[in-house]
């Protein structure tokens, strides 16, 4: 959604914030809103009437298609765009994104370049530079982020991963108690995805605040605490996973593993609800309202004799997410 340059001194006080006295480093953060947030850019409204909330101990999940208003509403929250209406608010006093909230703030673009002649060392304490931030957290965030022995690398050979790693140790640099992440995802490996989720894990834990626009919602769906779905500049959706699959009320898949013939079971799924019902290399796969979850799970106890396993899946957050689009379709 957004690229940032760093590689000038310029650069960085309009993406990681203007440097701090350490001494008034912002040690906590409230509950954090933005109030009915509405843009126009000329003709095109951006947000219509947005209001979302960022609590202490949670990350929350900004999705959406491309358009839906994500990109305008983290730069509400940065400063970089003004809402036409609304405000944003902590702990419900209204509050202006001016330099001292910004100092709050750790944010991770989705496309970051850096200086390709500078190490991931100069990068990071050039930064830390700027923070007012001790150069022993410089080590200590290497670490975190697992770019220790690349450190001393010039940045031109680090992988697409190992820059999405850098631009992680960047947004945590300063401990701020809200992280922004903008497709935190993006090119990371197994362990950068590790490193992720523990940075999550820890700030949610740590009573902190965070903010993650992504595609990926079935890869970090386990790693937030509510879901906020987004679509043509309006908020279509927001609450918890599990309370947003009640909300969508897709078919739960239900799988018996089975020898023998099959056709009795299908029988007795279909006459308890089943919406769809076949066989398939020695399972039969039925799709339950989930109202009719529970009826379903008799068939295995009156036909276990014939039933080897069963397998239970709810349906995947990327159904849902569709859902809710499909629905904010015909509403319009």
């Amino acid at each position: 959604m957004t690229d940032v340059s760093v590689g000038h001194p310029l650069s960085v006080a309009t993406v990681v914030a203007t440097p701090a006295d350490p001494s008034s480093r912002p040690r906590g953060l409230g509950d954090l809103s933005l109030d009915a947030i509405s843009v126009r850019f000329g003709k095109v409204q951006a947000l219509r009437d947005v209001s979302i909330q960022l609590r202490r101990g949670e990350a929350l999940m900004l999705v959406g298609p491309n358009g839906a208003g994500k990109s305008t509403l983290v730069h509400v929250l940065l400063g970089l765009v003004r809402p036409d209406e609304g405000r944003v608010s902590i702990d419900g006093k209204p509050v202006r994104v001016d330099r001292k909230l910004k100092e709050q703030l750790g944010y991770l673009p989705e496309a970051i370049a850096f200086s390709e002649n500078l190490t991931g060392l100069q990068v990071l304490r050039f930064f830390a530079h700027a923070r007012a931030v001790k150069r022993g957290r410089v080590d200590d965030v290497l670490r975190r982020v697992g770019l220790t022995d690349a450190a001393k690398r010039t940045v031109r050979g680090y992988s697409r991963g190992m820059r999405q790693r850098l631009g992680l140790a960047i947004a945590i640099l300063a401990e701020p108690p809200l992280l922004v992440l903008d497709e935190p995802t993006g090119g990371l490996d197994q362990e950068g995805l590790s490193v992720l989720f523990g940075v999550l894990a820890e700030w949610r834990a740590e009573g902190r605040l965070a903010l993650v626009a992504t595609h990926d919602l079935t890869l970090l769906e386990r790693r937030v605490d509510r879901v906020c779905v987004l679509k043509s500049g309006r908020r279509v959706a927001l609450d918890t996973p599990a309370a947003l699959r009640a909300q969508a009320g897709l078919p739960v898949r239900v799988t018996f593993s089975s020898h023998g013939d099959t056709r009795a079971i299908e029988e007795a799924l279909r006459a308890r609800g089943a919406t769809r019902v076949f066989a398939e290399a020695g399972c039969v796969i039925a799709h339950v309202p989930p109202e009719r979850l529970m009826a379903s799970m008799d068939v295995g106890a009156e036909h276990r004799d014939q039933i080897d396993g069963l397998r239970v899946e709810e349906p995947g957050m990327d159904e849902v997410y569709e859902h809710f689009l499909r629905e904010a379709e015909a509403e319009t």
